[in-house]
């Protein structure tokens, strides 16, 4: 026979253990920096791949306060945490936060519900089924501790003990021969308790980490902003901090901000001066010349202890497209020189076509406004711009002047067409012709432009576009 008083027992004791919670107040987390120095964060920090990012408090925080404190973003690099230590206060943390808040109520209620099932277990009669009951109750009175930081799992394991009795018996009592044995680990015994989390910084103390932040903070405009921090921080509490300490350091933020911004001016003045340089290197397909200037973007970042990586590596990103483009133009510029004698060439053969139709942009541009044309010019003009046709069907044309060439052509055959199109529309005096006539003569006036524009464009020693 199970023992009864053993249940009711184990009963008494989880329902007995139950208290008042403590009221909620802000979780204050630390973030342990490689210098050993423990870092407030208000609330939790945040570990996004390499940065960290959590709210720091500047001038204190006050136990009872209601207030919130003067809070600042920090934006460090994740190297300079140590994280064993943070990971560790963590969990520290987050135990002592659940203690005061939520752990009390969290372990009645989950220990009334057990306290019911040992009740009912007491209650039934058939011995498998209170013995199933009895098994199920303890696996879930085991499990809570692990679940919830180890709370409570001393007491919990005192109960489990006066449990593991009464299922001992309640199997002899089910005809049961074989037993398995159950093991749960201890969820408790390696965490941390309330105790070992640190008391909310002095002003003293928030600003001496602020400083300590200042140092690892890799980003100068968080930098200046956390050291102007500093220095309003100590303004604020001047009359509660140690006079010989506040000024020593007050100094010190001001004259890291001074040589900040120094070290600002001359990297601008660096980065300035270099995409002068290397724009104007390129722009001359100088490939040489723009490798010295990244040569010198090195030299100058070594001498000024290379302070700004972001900066420099930007800037050498900048000059990279330079070096390219130089490189590009310099190759562009060896081809032409090995071409430009084809293109004189070429010019010289269409020299007559080109020629004839800049003569005859002023009766094309009669037939465009419809404005007249006398019959021998326009006969005269015809037999021109066969004759330009032929010479173009025939010439040796250079592969990079087809398209200018293809837009000659066009030019020609329809200013052809426009005259013989006008001399039709006179001889019928039809006005439709005269306007197909016009807008044939307006098409070959706009490509005989466009063909001279890429042809000039085409022989140019190249540049830089």
């Amino acid at each position: 026979m199970y023992k009864r008083s053993s249940l009711l027992l184990a009963a008494l004791a989880l329902t007995c253990c139950a208290a008042t919670a403590r009221a909620e107040s802000a979780t204050l987390f630390r973030v342990f920096l490689n210098d050993g120095t423990a870092v407030v964060s208000y609330g939790e920090y945040a570990r996004v791949g390499d940065r960290v990012i959590f709210s720091m408090p500047l001038g204190g925080v006050a136990n009872e306060s209601t207030v919130e404190p003067n809070l600042h973003m920090v934006n460090i690099p994740a190297e300079a945490v140590n994280w064993t230590a943070t990971a560790n206060y963590a969990r520290a943390t987050r135990f002592a936060q659940y203690v005061a808040t939520r752990a009390e109520s969290d372990y009645a209620a989950f220990t009334g519900d057990v306290a019911a099932v040992l009740n009912a277990i007491v209650l039934n009669k058939d011995p498998k089924t209170r013995l199933n009951m009895a098994i199920e109750a303890r696996r879930r009175l085991a499990s809570w501790p692990r679940d919830h930081y180890g709370y409570r799992a001393g007491d919990v394991a005192e109960v489990l003990a006066m449990l593991d009795e009464t299922i001992s018996s309640m199997r002899a009592a089910a005809g049961e021969t074989t037993f398995v044995l159950d093991l749960i680990a201890d969820g408790g015994s390696s965490l941390p308790v309330p105790d070992a989390v640190m008391p909310n910084p002095t002003p003293r103390e928030s600003i001496a980490q602020a400083m300590a932040v200042a140092n690892v903070t890799d980003n100068p405009v968080d930098r200046v902003a956390v050291l102007n921090a500093v220095v309003a921080a100590i303004d604020s509490s001047v009359e509660t901090l140690p006079k010989g300490w506040a000024k020593s350091v007050r100094k010190r933020a001001e004259s890291a901000v001074a040589q900040e911004r120094l070290v600002t001016r001359q990297y601008s003045d660096i980065s300035a001066a270099t995409l002068k340089r290397a724009s104007q290197a390129a722009a001359r397909a100088d490939v040489r010349g723009v490798e010295a200037v990244i040569a010198a973007v090195r030299r100058h970042d070594a001498r000024l202890g290379r302070k700004r990586p972001d900066e420099i590596n930007a800037l050498l990103a900048q000059v990279q497209s330079n070096l390219d483009a130089a490189q590009q133009l310099r190759l562009a510029r060896d081809r032409w020189k090995e071409r430009v004698g084809s293109y004189r060439v070429y010019l010289k053969a269409i020299a007559p076509v080109v020629e004839t139709l800049a003569r005859a942009q002023h009766d094309l541009d009669n037939i465009k406004r419809l404005a007249g044309s006398e019959a021998v010019d326009l006969v005269s003009l015809s037999g021109s711009l066969s004759s330009g046709s032929k010479r173009l069907n025939v010439v040796a044309v250079p592969d990079e002047l087809k398209p200018a060439h293809a837009l000659l052509m066009s030019a020609l055959n329809l200013a052809d067409s426009a005259v013989r199109t006008r001399r039709a529309a006179v001889m019928s005096g039809e006005l439709r012709s005269a306007r197909d006539a016009s807008s044939a003569a307006a098409g070959s006036m706009t490509l005989f432009a466009r063909a001279q524009e890429d042809m000039e464009a085409a022989i140019k020693l190249p540049q830089i576009r």
